[in-house]
């Protein structure tokens, strides 16, 4: 099952009870330590997603404008032959 299509209550919950029960041993200072570590692997992961979803746009964009100009120059020679007849 893929994160993606993981229902966001369910998802939630289980965050809640992993951090609870993570947490139920350990003392403010490491938990601190701890919860800061993994906000920032979030903070870089999202940053990473950002960045290969412009990649991502940036090459369907490209592809778009290729298959448009494949178009243009099939209609262009479609163009000159009924000219030249």
């Amino acid at each position: 099952m893929s994160i993606i299509n993981a229902d966001p209550n369910e998802l939630t919950l289980v965050m809640t009870l992993i951090a609870v029960a993570l947490s139920d041993d350990i003392g403010a200072d490491e938990l601190n330590a701890i919860g800061s570590v993994i906000i920032a692997i979030g903070t870089i992961m999202v940053t990473i997603a950002a960045i290969k979803a412009a990649q991502e746009l940036k090459q369907d964009e490209k592809k778009q404008k290729d298959e448009i100009q494949k178009q243009f120059e099939h209609l262009q020679k479609q163009i000159d032959q009924l000219k030249a007849k």
